[in-house]
């Protein structure tokens, strides 16, 4: 299985608050993760890094995990890390206000269990179709679901930023999970907003879906791509090529 992670500070700004992470445990079984710190907030890279970090140090010390405990283990997980933060910041008024959105993907056999936290998005991929996995806890999705402005309307609405749920704001939060059938896809893709807001699924697509370059290559023209398009934010894509072979 081939992997990338690539995250960039962006033309605007000073700090990357955006972390990616590719972690294994004991039996070798993958996670990737990704949190875009809030830049509305105080000390949004520390948040990034800091829950990235927890999450690494709880993935790298399981051993083997059946579906179904990688499910509970990985929610209890992202509950436990929001606490830490919540609790850290409570110890440190320095801190008081960061926060950091979440998307993890783990890959067992034949299962993928996402779960996400604030509008960092985790993707699905094969040669048919791109599948946004996961529900942006956003305002203006909010405002999408209740059928008051539309998806397009949506990418440009004044308050597109404007997240619902994010780690550390709050003591107690709860992830939404996802499970996939591994067999039916070949990329998965977790995005950060940086890319998201500026790149259309179908572009995202056509650059995944062109396997004459590297899956690095590929990352590559994807944080490109949003940089021609007018993102001003940082931009991160962490990428897990699930097929042998990418030939397709």
């Amino acid at each position: 299985m081939e992997i990338i992670d690539k995250s960039i500070c962006g033309e605007f700004r000073d700090t990357n608050e955006d972390k990616t992470g590719v972690f294994y445990n004991q039996t070798d079984q993958l996670l990737l993760v990704m949190a875009d710190g809030m830049g509305g907030h105080n000390y949004g890279d520390v948040a990034s890094n800091m829950a990235v970090e927890m999450v690494q140090e709880a993935w790298e010390k399981e051993n083997f995990l059946a579906s179904g405990e990688a499910e509970g283990f990985l929610r209890q997980l992202v509950i436990k890390t929001n606490r830490r933060l919540y609790d850290y910041q409570e110890a440190h008024t320095k801190y008081q206000g960061m926060g950091t959105t979440l998307v993890l993907a783990a890959v067992l056999d034949d299962t993928i269990i996402m779960l996400n936290v604030g509008d960092s998005r985790g993707y699905a991929v094969n040669r048919r179709s791109i599948e946004q996995v996961t529900k942006d806890h956003s305002f203006v999705n909010l405002l999408v679901e209740a059928g008051e402005i539309t998806e397009e309307e949506a990418v440009r609405h004044p308050r597109r930023n404007v997240i619902t749920k994010a780690m550390g704001t709050e003591k107690l939060i709860q992830p939404d999970i996802f499970r996939l059938r591994n067999k039916q896809y070949d990329y998965i893709l977790l995005a950060s907003d940086g890319l998201t807001d500026e790149v259309r699924n179908n572009e995202i697509h056509s650059i995944m879906l062109n396997t004459s370059n590297s899956l690095e290559v590929r990352a590559g023209q994807l944080i490109e791509r949003a940089q021609k398009n007018g993102s001003t934010d940082n931009i991160s894509v962490c990428i897990a090529a699930l097929k042998a072979s990418e030939a397709m």
